[in-house]
Formats: C-alpha cells, structure tokens, sequence
C-alpha cells in the first residue's frame, strides 16, 4: 500500500510546484508520509499521507482514493480534506475543530502536514525574511492565529503516552516562528 499510495500522489500532484521553495508539490505529501511511518502509524495512515491533499488540491475524487486504497484510507483522506468553496478562515476553524475533537489518526496526519510546511516556511524566513508571508493568502498575524490554535488544540483527549514526539517538535517550531 505505501508503495501504491506514493505513486498514486505523485502521479495526481505530477505539475504542481510548493508555493514558498518552488520544488515539486511531491515532496511535501512525502514528507508527511514519512513522519508519519516514523512515527510508527499503520499503513493506511502513512497512505493517508501521502494522499492528504490529492481530492483538496487535483481532480481526484473521494470515491477514487476509496475504490484504490478503501474505506478507512478514504475517511483519513475526507477528515483532512478542505472545501474551497468556504473562505480561507471557515477552512481553517474546520481544520481546527477536527485537531480538537479527531481521533489520534486524524490528528497525526493534520499536524505531520503542518509540521512539514512550518519547516518549509523556517527554511524560506532564513533566506528571504518577512518576505515569506507573502506566499500565504492570509498574511504572518492569521498564521499564527492559525499554527498556534493548532497547538493548543492538537493535544485535547489524548493521553500522554500516545502523543507521537513530532507533535512537541511541530509546538517548538510554531514557537520559535512566531514568537522569535
């Protein structure tokens, strides 16, 4: 399956560049994927990684990612998924609201895939500054608003013992970003 699902994202994000380094939108999907297997997640999980943003950002439907890789790889896929046809902050609060109430899954895959992009906007604030929150529709304030409203949702109903190690380094890296 991480072999079908890495394949099935890199083919449907083949012509798609990442907004901040420019370098192929794959590496991103890749990332999250393997934070995830890192972290010692199931495989439909590490899948779900790879697949996070496939129906939100190509053509590809819930139904395709379903009849390829089932119903549970589906349901990660559809609880991250975004509707663009609400505006930047309704998106966000959803996201926000699946962070607070999500099952541990759900949460992993949210926060790996913010993790990925804050290392993403680290590496660019090292090279062009301030300049980076330009590539963002909503500007540094609603940024942190929205990293920060993460980390203060993404530990609700989890125990101690189950909170992947990723999670307090995505928490340190939204402190150093925004509070530096």
């Amino acid at each position: 399956m991480y072999r079908l699902a890495s394949d099935f994202a890199e083919q449907a994000h083949r012509t798609q560049r990442r907004k901040i380094t420019g370098e192929p939108y794959f590496t991103h999907p890749r990332n999250v994927a393997h934070i995830l297997r890192d972290a010692g997640f199931r495989e439909e999980v590490v899948a779900a990684g790879f697949l996070h943003d496939v129906v939100e950002d190509t053509p590809v439907t819930l139904e395709e990612i379903r009849a390829a890789f089932g119903m549970d790889v589906a349901e990660l896929v559809a609880s991250h998924t975004e509707d663009k046809s609400q505006t930047w902050e309704e998106r966000k609060a959803h996201t926000i609201d699946v962070v607070r109430t999500g099952t541990l899954e759900q949460k992993a895959i949210i926060v790996a895939d913010k993790l990925d992009n804050l290392q993403s906007v680290k590496y660019a604030l090292s090279s062009e500054g301030n300049k980076v929150w330009s590539y963002f529709k909503r500007g540094y304030d609603l940024q942190k608003w929205y990293n920060e409203s993460i980390v203060a949702n993404m530990y609700v109903g989890l125990e101690k013992e189950e909170i992947p190690a990723y999670f307090k380094q995505y928490e340190r890296l939204c402190h150093w970003i925004f509070r530096k």
